[in-house]
């Protein structure tokens, strides 16, 4: 084992990054061969590898939840893909042995330069850093924390049982966590854990979208001529994002205020880095239900072919709703509008492919959608609604306008109206570049030089109805809005394949536009330079920001869940050897209770790869379980760690059994702690050091007869 964590972390994502190509690419090559979606049979193998992880994405999510219960079967279904890769691949190898690999095109290698390229920047930005006895955590840990205990519950079982309301009875998880289920599998193929599984994942996710541009522009913007050129391209324009930057540089020269995250400063219409390394699943259902949609438009030689694109689109729309309901619910309701738009224009062929795979996507989906039906716990208010009517907000905007009438904003008269009226200012400060793109496509369209086809108008629909839902709806399940942030994603992608066709055009015709407009080309490379500053300032800062904070040089009161006594290196490096040990003794089912009320539960959630008996306020309940079946271990775990009494010793083992836990783990930001008659102290712990106490507890024979070896 390799005694640096930075480098066990390196080394593990880069493992769980190749086994996801078990789960990922192969599978997705073997259902593009037997489908012939796409004319696959027909293509180099170039192009073959570029529709395979999109379409597993689209097929292989579902398919996890609805057979991993059968653990046997699901294991022989993808080793049966294996087998039939390594039978169609044959005739590639034999291929390449007769030309050689300096006869592979240029743009293949450029392809799998970015792919490479993509998996260093999103390894480098996910890994712990570790400086001797100091280690970090990125600023995206703060997400990925609570994603890895999900990660961490689905290698367990599937369908997963909340990881924060563990034991008995078993509560269902209710999340959109089938991307977790993908990367869950890859804990079971080596030796890499649920954090490295989904670090591999966030590699595999930038692939599958670059893959889906190439995709979307041939056979949605119908792009033809060099259509490798106009890829690249936009697989560039990720790197670009809107004007946060400005408005960053705005907060730090007047209150000298830096947000881990640039994107904080308003609500955000997210830059691609930050959604894939942040939010990888949100990215995957767009791409499950662009190649749904893809499918749906794709002309089928026969009947028999399009009731199998009709059948995998399906699949696809049932996969990303598991993936990400928020991105599904804004793909769902363009469909809503397009089908009678469809129907009005007689375009039977998008309605009855429409309708065809909505039946299969219910029917498949229908397992999940009941576990996420269930009752329970909400947060904000404990709103049971999936959305409210709200105009997005403006914060900045409205606080200045706020300051020169000297009253709170809240008080504003006619906020609505304020806030309707800004809408344009603050979605040409988020999309920038790609705010002006739109623009260029409006006027090409009245211009005449771009016709208003079948697909312009449903990309321009699709385009709308992010806008409307991001314009007019938030989210009310979670206190932030991420209904608002992720329904931007499919407007998003559709102005990054515009802006890839009119970057291509410009720079072959050496023009902007048309002759006498060229100052559209100036205006757009400064929109575009200070959207990739922008970006390259927004990755350094993901990853720095912990250790700025522990080193005095930010506001600590930016990142509450930070620790604030400047030891959070030391606190982070104490409690990953803790965890690190007890996963070398536990089986992977025991129970490990930490203080579910702790400010810094990062480490607690991000490390330990057990369940807990209460793993954050309310056993998490908002993820699954009954309220009531919580209160009762509440009372014991809360007052164990926040309340500690000299009697707790002695009921201790007694309650541990009653709740099925095995190890009790306290730091020293913990009152327990602190307190030096309580438990911590008068208990011997079976792992120790200046930050972080181990004890076994309860009937865990696995920890006893490790505690009698120490």
């Amino acid at each position: 084992m390799l005694s640096n964590f930075t480098a066990t972390d390196i080394v593990r994502s880069v493992e769980a990054s190749l086994l996801l190509s078990l789960i990922l690419f192969i599978p997705g090559y073997v259902v593009g061969w037997l489908s012939n979606s796409f004319r696959f049979r027909e293509r180099r193998f170039a192009a073959q590898a570029l529709l395979s992880t999109p379409l597993a994405v689209a097929v292989v999510p579902v398919l996890i939840f609805l057979v991993g219960r059968y653990p046997k079967v699901l294991w022989t279904l993808l080793g049966v893909s294996w087998i039939a890769f390594a039978f169609l691949f044959r005739p590639v190898l034999r291929r390449w042995s007769q030309i050689g690999l300096r006869r592979v095109p240029k743009v293949v290698w450029i392809g799998a330069a970015l792919a490479v390229g993509w998996a260093f920047l999103a390894i480098a930005s996910l890994v712990d850093l570790q400086f001797k006895d100091l280690l970090y955590f990125s600023t995206i840990a703060y997400d990925y924390s609570t994603r890895t205990a999900f990660t961490a519950a689905a290698a367990r079982a599937i369908p997963p049982i909340n990881p924060f309301f563990a034991g008995t009875p078993p509560m269902l998880l209710r999340y959109h966590y089938f991307w977790m289920l993908v990367c869950s599998l890859a804990t079971h193929l080596g030796h890499v854990d649920s954090r490295q599984a989904m670090y591999g994942g966030t590699v595999w996710a930038g692939i599958a979208l670059m893959s889906l541009i190439a995709m979307s522009l041939k056979f949605f913007i119908g792009a033809r001529e060099r259509l490798a050129r106009k890829a690249l391209i936009g697989c560039g324009l990720l790197l670009v994002t809107g004007l946060d930057l400005l408005p960053t540089i705005y907060l730090y020269l007047r209150m000298h205020l830096v947000n881990p995250d640039m994107e904080w400063w308003n609500e955000q219409i997210t830059s691609w880095a930050d959604t894939m390394l942040w939010t990888p699943h949100h990215i995957m259902s767009v791409v499950a239900c662009m190649v749904g949609l893809l499918l749906i438009r794709e002309p089928a030689p026969t009947k028999v072919q399009r009731a199998i694109a009709i059948l995998i689109a399906g699949l696809a729309f049932a996969s990303a709703t598991g993936l990400s309901v928020l991105a599904t619910f804004t793909f769902a309701l363009f469909v809503v509008f397009w089908v009678p738009i469809a129907a009005y224009r007689r375009w039977w062929d998008d309605v009855t492919g429409f309708l065809g795979a909505g039946a299969v996507a219910l029917l498949a989906s229908l397992p999940y959608l009941r576990i996420l039906m269930q009752p329970g716990a909400g947060s904000s208010g404990g709103s049971a609604r999936f959305f409210a009517a709200e105009i997005r907000q403006f914060p900045m905007a409205l606080g200045l306008i706020a300051s020169l009438f000297h009253m709170p904003a809240d008080h504003l008269p006619y906020k609505r109206l304020i806030l309707l009226a800004l809408l344009p200012l603050s979605y040409f400060l988020e999309l920038g570049f790609f705010f002006a793109v739109g623009a260029l496509r409006i006027r090409s369209i009245r211009a005449g030089s771009v016709r208003m086809t079948r697909n312009e108008l449903m990309a321009w629909l699709i385009v709308g109805t992010s806008f409307l839902v991001g314009s007019f709806m938030r989210s009310t399940t979670i206190g932030s809005n991420d209904l608002g942030w992720r329904c931007f994603l499919q407007a998003q992608l559709v102005l990054l394949l515009w802006g890839a066709v009119l970057v291509d055009e410009w720079s072959s015709s050496g023009r902007v536009a048309r002759p006498g407009r060229l100052e559209w080309a100036d205006s757009m490379r400064v929109l575009a330079a200070i959207g990739l500053l922008g970006t390259m300032y927004q990755v350094v800062m993901l990853r720095v920001y912990p250790i700025l904070q522990d080193h005095e040089l930010v506001d600590p009161t930016m990142a509450a869940w930070l620790d604030q006594d400047l030891q959070l290196g030391k606190r982070t490096y104490a409690l990953r050897s803790v965890y690190g040990s007890l996963a070398n003794v536990l089986p992977p089912g025991a129970i490990v209770q930490y203080n579910p009320d702790a400010i810094s539960f990062i480490p607690h959630q991000l490390y330990s790869g057990h369940g807990a008996a209460m793993g954050l306020p309310l056993c998490g309940t908002v993820f699954g379980g009954d309220l009531l079946h919580c209160e009762d271990r509440a009372k014991f775990v809360v007052h164990l760690f926040e309340k500690p009494s000299k009697a707790d010793s002695d009921s201790l083992d007694a309650n541990c059994r009653e709740f099925g836990i095995d190890a009790l783990l306290v730091d020293d930001l913990d009152y327990a702690w602190r307190k030096h008659d309580s438990w911590v102290w008068t208990r011997k712990p079976i792992l120790a050091n200046g930050h972080a106490r181990a004890f076994a507890c309860g009937d865990s024979n696995e920890l006893a007869r490790f505690a009698r070896a120490q």
